[in-house]
């Protein structure tokens, strides 16, 4: 058996070395606080995630053929000979895919931020509208005491 020598404190010079070029510091305790370039497939944002799914949720039934020239010809008949089994599911999936993009956009257009910006805009309007009734029912109470003035007289 061949036995491996493995040198550890060249290894660990490597890492040291490699976290200084990157200028990682002993505070970033958490993977999520490692810069990396996500992806909507890695965990990007909500939006980039339902871009690809907008742009990539119909799915073609076929793809190009390429190769030998007598193979393309065998998968030309089979795809003919089986067009009338693979093009209504892809469609059928096709209808699936775009009934689940559409509703995760729903919900996507109801994040809680967007019910956060909604409620307090709520909040802002019922406190102009309770300002304005306060005010109303001052003017009543002056006009009625007005009212109530030239009925004595």
């Amino acid at each position: 058996m061949e036995e491996n020598n493995i040198n550890i404190e060249e290894i660990m010079a490597d890492i040291k070395r490699e976290i200084k070029e990157k200028g990682l510091t002993g505070d970033m305790l958490s993977f999520e606080d490692v810069p990396y370039k996500k992806t909507p497939q890695a965990g990007g944002s909500v939006k980039e995630a339902l871009d690809f799914l907008n742009s990539n949720y119909n799915v073609q039934p076929y793809k190009e053929l390429k190769g030998n020239p007598l193979k393309v010809v065998f998968k030309k008949i089979i795809r003919k000979l089986m067009k009338f089994y693979i093009e209504p599911t892809v469609n059928d999936q096709n209808n699936v895919n775009s009934s689940i993009v559409t509703v995760l956009n729903g919900l996507a257009d109801n994040s809680p931020e967007k019910a956060l910006n909604k409620a307090e805009t709520i909040e802002l309007a019922q406190k102009e509208l309770l300002i304005r009734i306060e005010k109303l029912e001052k003017e009543n109470e002056e006009l009625r005491k007005a009212l109530g003035k030239q009925e004595n007289v």
